[in-house]
């Protein structure tokens, strides 16, 4: 017998304040040449039968809550820096969310958000490109630093996070030491490579390498969450 599939998780999109009763998520649907050249697809199992649902479907689910540390600070004005890439896009377009409607409700006090993320292209996966965030960046609640690894060219010559976030050190420096919060999504290599950008901005600021992983540490357990796959 096939042993049973392992749970999917994803992470939800959106803000209770857009809807209580109601979440998005955001799906990268697998939909693939197979690797073993036969002409077939590869179709990602819990992605396609997400894809496929109709409204008024029934699907089985359930809410885990997040690790307390990755959800925004109690204190509305407090800076953020997020860090993401692809589907890692999914609790940030959430918080980004909760923001724009703050604004729009009339806040005056709400925090900077500064959001790197990174794709292939942005003529085919720079998710929410043309919608949410186009306009959420023209309320002024987001400032975007995108890294395309496919076409650099259009990213300040930057493949990906890590890189924009090194060439960006200014801005991101600026909101560290205004107290920002910092919150990384995406796989092991985007948060290893995340790590290491953030390391290199702390070392201007520290005697050495090693002081600058110690005060990382120490930033991992006040002011920086992550939500890791892969």
């Amino acid at each position: 017998m096939l042993p049973a599939m392992r749970v999917r998780q994803y992470s939800i999109s959106s803000s209770p304040l857009w809807n209580p009763n109601h979440v998005t998520l955001t799906v990268s649907v697998l939909n693939s040449p197979s690797l073993s050249g036969s002409g077939e697809r590869f179709l990602g199992v819990g992605s396609n039968f997400l894809a496929d649902l109709k409204p008024g479907d029934m699907a089985q689910m359930m809410i885990r809550p997040s690790a307390t540390a990755f959800s925004l600070p109690a204190d509305v004005s407090t800076p953020i820096v997020l860090f993401c890439a692809g589907t890692g896009l999914a609790p940030m377009r959430g918080f980004v969310q909760e923001r724009a409607l703050q604004i729009e409700g009339g806040r005056k006090d709400v925090g900077k958000i500064l959001l790197f993320f990174g794709c292939r292209d942005p003529e085919k996966d720079y998710l929410y490109s043309s919608t949410d965030l186009k306009k959420w960046v023209e309320m002024g609640v987001v400032d975007i630093r995108p890294a395309f690894s496919r076409a650099s060219e259009k990213s300040e010559g930057c493949r990906y996070v890590q890189d924009r976030v090194l060439h960006d050190a200014a801005d991101v420096r600026a909101l560290f030491h205004q107290k920002a919060k910092l919150f990384t999504c995406g796989g092991t290599a985007v948060a290893a490579g995340i790590r290491e950008a953030c390391i290199s901005l702390l070392e201007q600021d520290c005697e050495s390498r090693d002081h600058a992983i110690e005060v990382f540490k120490r930033l991992q357990k006040e002011r920086y969450a992550t939500d890791i796959f892969g």
